[in-house]
């Protein structure tokens, strides 16, 4: 027979939830349902993790599961938990299969915006794992978890474990000592965030989700739609131009891989990750200059408007007008390469009005 004790007088024990220590229950105060969980914490540690649990009660955010009471039974803490009907990421990429880029950026904007909103209040969750991921029906991912002891974890420890999320939900299994590789950005991204030392600052991590959420990388583009018209082309030009303007410095990334194109075909390059251009796409000089970030456009917009990466002797079949702006871009010789503002010119002749 099931257990139908109640905790607190009020919260009536039922079955459990998946196959973890989680509860359903019914708040027979409130005539809702509720989840709980008993906090199993070593004696010495009671009274800190009841201090962190009530904490985390005051938190509310939309992607945060909330903490609606925390109750002593018996000597042993329990929190009581907001129901969210869903599946745990967990499950859902061992049931079907591993996340498209897009559906796994998507639970990352989420998942960073519960966890910034924790570390303003000054609570870091500690606990970020697929397990404690939800994916509900309409398409929202909460994060469940919070109210445990973080026993002291930093902040940048959250970051490292969504990274480490955020890996499984694309992969299907834990990053370990070897990372996936791949050069698109969100691969790119979780490397560079698990990196013990330099990882990418919040603002870079939010900004690339966000964006890789809802655009396409432009080899993505290309390998759906085809090769692009040189007009399109040369408006995908001018917006990286200035990024690389405003960037200031050498690059190294420019590829098709980190320019994401958005529904109305704007173009955006992601930002600097560190991870290395692929050898189609590397300037053949080897440099760390601006001129070779030039030679690397110059391959990206070859592959845009012919379909294929730059090879030698590769001839331009549907540059059109393009032509004579890629043969510069793709000179050997660093010095015969445009300027950034005789580029913009150049890119802006063919580019619609």
């Amino acid at each position: 027979m099931a257990e139908t004790r109640k905790l607190n007088g009020r919260y009536r024990l039922l079955n459990a939830l998946g196959t973890g220590s989680v509860r359903l229950a019914f708040d027979e105060a409130e005539h809702r349902d509720v989840a709980v969980r008993e906090l199993r914490v070593p004696p010495e540690l009671r009274d800190a993790a009841l201090h962190e649990a009530r904490l985390a009660a005051g938190l509310r955010h939309a992607s945060i599961v909330r903490v609606l009471d925390v109750v002593v039974e018996d000597g042993a803490p329990w929190l009581v938990m907001e129901f969210v009907s869903g599946t745990s990421l967990e499950h859902a990429v061992h049931s079907h299969r591993p996340l498209p880029v897009a559906q796994a950026a998507r639970i990352g904007v989420y998942v960073l915006s519960a966890l910034t909103a924790a570390h303003e209040a000054g609570i870091v969750h500690g606990r970020v794992a697929p397990g404690n991921v939800l994916l509900t029906a309409t398409g929202r991912a909460v994060l469940t978890g919070f109210g445990f002891p973080s026993l002291s974890m930093l902040p940048s420890a959250d970051l490292w474990s969504l990274a480490a999320t955020l890996h499984f939900a694309v992969e299907g299994r834990p990053p370990g000592q070897v990372p996936a590789g791949g050069l698109d950005p969100l691969r790119s991204l979780v490397r560079a965030m698990l990196r013990p030392m330099g990882a990418p600052p919040v603002e870079v991590v939010r900004e690339t989700l966000d964006r890789l959420a809802v655009d396409r990388p432009l080899d993505a583009l290309v390998a759906a739609s085809g090769p692009l018209p040189p007009a399109t082309v040369a408006m995908i030009g001018l917006a990286v131009i200035d990024r690389l303007a405003a960037w200031g410095e050498f690059h190294g990334g420019v590829q098709p891989g980190n320019v994401l194109i958005d529904a109305g075909g704007r173009a955006r390059l992601t930002p600097l990750l560190r991870s290395g251009t692929v050898p189609a796409y590397t300037a053949p000089e080897g440099a760390a200059t601006q001129a070779a970030d030039l030679w690397s456009l110059g391959a990206t917009l070859f592959t845009a408007v012919e379909g294929t990466p730059p090879a030698p002797g590769a001839p331009l079949r549907r540059a059109g007008a393009l032509a004579p702006v890629l043969f510069r871009l793709l000179s050997g010789n660093p010095m015969e390469r445009p300027t950034l503002d005789e580029l913009r010119r150049d890119l802006l002749a063919i580019a619609p009005p």
